[in-house]
């Protein structure tokens, strides 16, 4: 069984905590846009571009957006877990792997970077054995969502008078 839950999410930043029962492992997918997207303030946009980046240069980002501020993992003895990001979800082609084992955590949030790599692409975890794994995010790009309802008769501008 694999399994993920969202620990905090604010128009800035989400945690979410996967973790896989199975002795024979699983894989956790987060979308950039269902998953990431906190549907009460946010509203997902679509990139406009999607830069290459096995050219190994720095590329701004357009749309929506998701960067990598923390790892925390812990796995079974002999198992490990690949994160990467999903550049085709159909073939599937992955990039930008991290390659864990046993337990540890990387923490970039005192660091001077995040790991931007393909940051408008889904992440995907593939545990080979049981394990968990708490991945912090910065989100960017989203639009506030605004409030289009009407919901008395002040909001109504088609009434008159009165």
């Amino acid at each position: 069984m694999a399994l993920k839950h969202i620990l905090k999410n604010t128009d800035t930043e989400i945690v979410f905590k996967c973790y896989v029962t199975d002795s024979a492992g699983g894989t956790v997918d987060i979308s950039v846009e269902t998953d990431c997207t906190k549907s009460s303030t946010q509203v997902y946009v679509t990139p406009t571009s999607i830069p290459v980046e096995t050219g190994g240069g720095f590329f701004e980002y357009t749309g929506s957006r998701v960067t990598v501020t923390g790892i925390w993992w812990g796995l079974k003895k002999d198992k490990q877990l690949d994160i990467t990001r999903i550049l085709d979800p159909v073939t599937p082609t992955l990039h930008n792997h991290y390659y864990l084992i046993g337990s540890g955590n990387y923490d970039f949030a005192g660091a001077e970077f995040t790991d931007r790599i393909y940051a408008n692409k889904d992440i995907r975890l593939i545990f080979d054995g049981p394990g968990h794994c708490i991945i912090r995010l910065r989100k960017e790009g989203w639009h506030p969502k605004i409030e289009t309802g009407a919901f008395g008769i002040y909001d109504n501008t088609t009434i008159t008078g009165g």
